[in-house]
């Protein structure tokens, strides 16, 4: 006999302003989640891993649902923009196409549809496809409370897998990602799923910028890794070795042998490495090539 498990009782709120969602995470703490999307909270209701008491639906909070660029403030993306209107939107520049990259390889269009870039890193998943496009860019996530405001690297934001820094009462309502110099350009790339819904076994963000076209000589390079340690993270010593070094093909090699180095797999750990060298090399060589076009 199969017993299906049901959803707990809750108390379900829409509030319309930021204010009111801050209100009622400051009255209910622990026993309130909110959400937007839902895909990945419902199904950790139904598998009776959540049992909120209330749930706050952000969806009508206008604040929340914007996608704002400037050369000055860099891009802006609100919590409750899906990854659907992320991978099609007509404001974000064409330099930060690695996110819309990394927004097409979550799921299914059902799931992108309704699933929020802010949700994907609220989850805290090791395998997230949208975090090591956001770490290689630097982004960082504007956090709320009725106590005030704070804004934090994206990097300090994960405590281990599936857990966070984020209080209770706090909503994350904004990322912030700062402009790209001239001759930068970014790509993500992932291996590999067997169906639309199995996760990443290795998501590699990469960021490169160039003093020049003519010398190539690296002067910044965020690389992003997920699937390949208890939390998505950066390869540090593989971006400080690309800085300051004419960038060809034996550097890009030497780059994400480091790279796969870096990384900690806790399973499958030899494939999971060979695939962060292969994909790193990959993912340099192509934002290179997009900064040359």
């Amino acid at each position: 006999m199969i017993r299906l498990k049901r959803i707990n009782e809750f108390e379900y709120f829409a509030p319309s302003t930021l204010a009111e969602a801050i209100s009622l995470l400051a009255q209910y703490k622990e026993k309130a989640r909110v959400f937007s999307g839902g895909t990945d909270l419902l199904v950790q209701m139904k598998q009776r891993k959540a049992t909120p008491e209330y749930l706050i639906d952000l969806k009508n909070i206008a604040e929340l649902k914007g996608i704002t660029y400037s050369a000055a403030e860099g891009l802006k993306i609100g919590a409750t923009v899906t990854h659907g209107v992320l991978a099609t939107s007509p404001v974000i520049p064409e330099k930060y196409d690695m996110l819309k990259e990394a927004s097409l390889a979550v799921g299914s269009v059902q799931t992108r549809n309704r699933g929020t870039i802010v949700g994907n890193i609220g989850t805290s998943s090791p395998s997230a496809d949208t975090p090591p496009a956001l770490l290689a860019l630097d982004a960082r996530l504007k956090l709320v409370s009725a106590d005030g405001e704070r804004v934090i690297p994206l990097t300090d934001f994960y405590a281990g897998p599936f857990k966070n820094v984020l209080e209770p009462t706090e909503l994350i309502t904004e990322i912030q990602i700062p402009d790209l110099p001239e001759n930068s350009a970014g790509t993500y790339l992932w291996h590999s799923k067997i169906t639309e819904e199995d996760e990443t076994l290795v998501g590699v963000g990469v960021v490169l910028t160039i003093n020049s076209r003519e010398d190539k000589v690296c002067t910044r390079a965020g690389i992003g890794l997920c699937s390949v340690a208890p939390t998505p993270m950066r390869a540090r010593k593989a971006e400080e070795f690309l800085k300051g070094k004419k960038i060809n093909d034996n550097v890009i090699r030497q780059a994400a042998e480091i790279a796969s180095q870096e990384s900690l797999p806790r399973s499958r750990a030899e494939y999971r490495r060979e695939m962060v060298k292969v994909n790193t090399r990959r993912a340099l060589t192509k934002a290179l090539k997009r900064i040359e076009e």
